[in-house]
């Protein structure tokens, strides 16, 4: 068996020992595939008496985001309380295990700040929530109001809840235009804890909650997820997306001025995570691999 690979990073005089292989790391393009991920709706009537368009596919995103392949998915919110949402199963993970998970999830919306709306802005009134849960998440009715629910605690609209919390809205820049642009949510800073099932296996869940009182439509283009075991702090260097970046991510939250990681870790002193280096300004003098 490898002995794991440490990481020395030189910032700025700091030396940050990063254990790389003890890092997971998901990600899900959805221009190549909808990678088996299913969508769902909750919170609307079970036998509505008005139609509320629910409409989700894996569908090229609109032209001027290059038209490429994403996750669509839409409804009309007249309950004025619609959740919309896609699921995944992953698996090989440390059975009833307390992992720590983040999420970052990236789409395309058209709602710009600051407008008004019924219920609720079109843009701020429709809460972003990432989440995940050791069972399938489905949504059933509760006969006591004859809706649909969801069978796990996600929170209601802009409130988190203990199985998703929110990481954002659906609000663009106002750009004086309807065009779709794209938008990046995450739980960097504030990651999830959640236990593994028996087998192993966890079930990823994101979405929108909803008190906009019309119709949303949303692309989802990419998500990240970050998944490590809560009792092992992890901090690790990776490529960011904006060329000639690297990003210092660690799973246990913010990194603050002299933040102590625990035994044998050294204070580090970095900015909020994720913590962007750009490697354009300073050559790769600046770290090195070692394997001990």
């Amino acid at each position: 068996m490898k002995a794991p690979i440490a990481i020395l990073i030189f910032l700025a005089g700091l030396c940050v020992a990063l254990r790389a292989s003890d890092a997971s790391r998901l990600e899900f393009d959805f221009a190549q595939s909808d990678y088996g991920f299913v969508a769902g709706f909750a919170d609307y009537p079970q036998n509505p008496d008005i139609d509320y368009q629910l409409t989700s596919s894996w569908q090229a995103r609109p032209s001027n985001l290059g038209g490429a392949s994403a996750l669509f998915i839409s409804g009309f919110n007249h309950s004025d309380d619609l959740f919309m949402y896609w699921k995944k199963r992953v698996t090989g993970l440390p059975p009833n295990t307390s992992v720590v998970l983040t999420m970052e999830i990236e789409f395309a919306s058209k709602y710009a700040e600051g407008l008004v709306g019924v219920g609720g802005a079109p843009g701020e009134g429709v809460t972003v929530k990432a989440g995940a849960v050791p069972f399938e998440p489905q949504a059933v009715v509760e006969p006591r109001v004859g809706e649909w629910r969801m069978n796990f605690d996600k929170g209601n609209q802009a409130d988190g809840g203990a199985d998703m919390s929110v990481i954002g809205n659906v609000a663009k820049p106002d750009d004086g235009n309807e065009n779709y642009v794209q938008l990046l949510r995450h739980h960097h800073g504030q990651p999830l804890t959640v236990t593994t099932a028996s087998d192993g296996s966890l079930w990823l869940i994101f979405g929108t909650d909803s008190g906009f009182e019309s119709e949303t439509a949303l692309y989802y283009t990419r998500l990240t997820v970050w998944i490590n075991r809560a009792d092992e702090p992890h901090l690790w260097l990776e490529r960011d997306r904006v060329p000639g970046t690297l990003r210092l991510v660690w799973n246990q939250g913010t990194l603050h001025s002299n933040t102590t990681l625990g035994s044998g870790w050294p204070s580090v002193s970095v900015g909020t995570r994720p913590y962007t280096y750009n490697m354009q300004a300073e050559p790769s003098r600046f770290w090195r691999v070692s394997q001990p």
